[in-house]
């Protein structure tokens, strides 16, 4: 009888230890789904309502809304420059012309002036472009005009103009652009006349600089010295 009693003892005693592991083997499972399941709720936004799957998509509409309408704009503005600044560099690039004198020819009088023989030094653009010693223009816009000549001659007074022959006159009378004077010293002469000016063009007009008569001027035909010029403006 002891002997049976004990052995219903061990049996019951295995059979409650068995349990007791399932047991806690069942807890261990629900404490770590309790605390995914925690991590989980912290990690996404708070859902109120009976559906709380469409109560999250709709703060996360609502999310989305003001933080990303704003880098829409950003992106459409820096787009829109982006293409602005593309336009600009497509334009065609400013015309302008520079003439220097020509060193293997002398000057030519013309009646009561002077006229200077030149050769191209720069150029671009299809704006602008040169008739034996003139600049003809050959777009309607502002153009800047320049003119240098370094004189060699003692005299009083010393300059040149610069002068057009307009396109919309029936006679090509020239009309005065820009004039310079200058007063050359009486020892060891030599002083540059430089004069420039923004002026409104037409197509087909020329520009010539030329030199009121000096039966004895002389002139530097150095390209730094004396030159003639024009840049388009727009």
């Amino acid at each position: 009888m002891l002997y049976s009693a004990l052995l219903s003892l061990a049996a019951f005693m295995f059979c409650l230890s068995v349990f007791l592991v399932h047991r806690a083997s069942v807890l261990e499972n629900d404490l770590r789904k309790l605390q995914g399941d925690i991590i989980l709720q912290f990690n996404q936004p708070r859902s109120e309502g009976v559906n709380g799957k469409m109560a999250k998509m709709s703060e996360r509409r609502e999310d989305i809304k003001p933080s990303t309408l704003p880098n829409s704009l950003s992106s459409l503005k820096v787009s829109s420059r982006r293409v602005k600044r593309q336009q600009g560099s497509c334009r065609a690039p400013t015309s302008f012309l520079q003439l220097t004198a020509n060193t293997n020819k002398q000057p030519d009088i013309k009646g009561n002036i002077t006229v200077i023989p030149w050769t191209v030094s720069a150029q671009q653009g299809n704006a602008i472009s040169q008739k034996e010693n003139r600049i003809v223009v050959q777009e309607d816009g502002y153009y800047l005009v320049f003119g240098q000549v370094l004189f060699k001659s003692p005299s009083t007074v010393m300059g040149h103009i610069i002068q057009s022959l307009s396109s919309t006159r029936t006679e090509r009378t020239p009309t005065e652009l820009l004039c310079c004077l200058q007063e050359m010293p009486d020892k060891t002469p030599a002083n540059t006349c430089y004069t420039a000016g923004v002026v409104q063009l037409l197509q087909d007009d020329e520009l010539e600089l030329v030199i009121p008569y000096r039966p004895h001027s002389l002139i530097s035909m150095d390209a730094d010295s004396t030159f003639f010029g024009v840049i388009q403006l727009n």
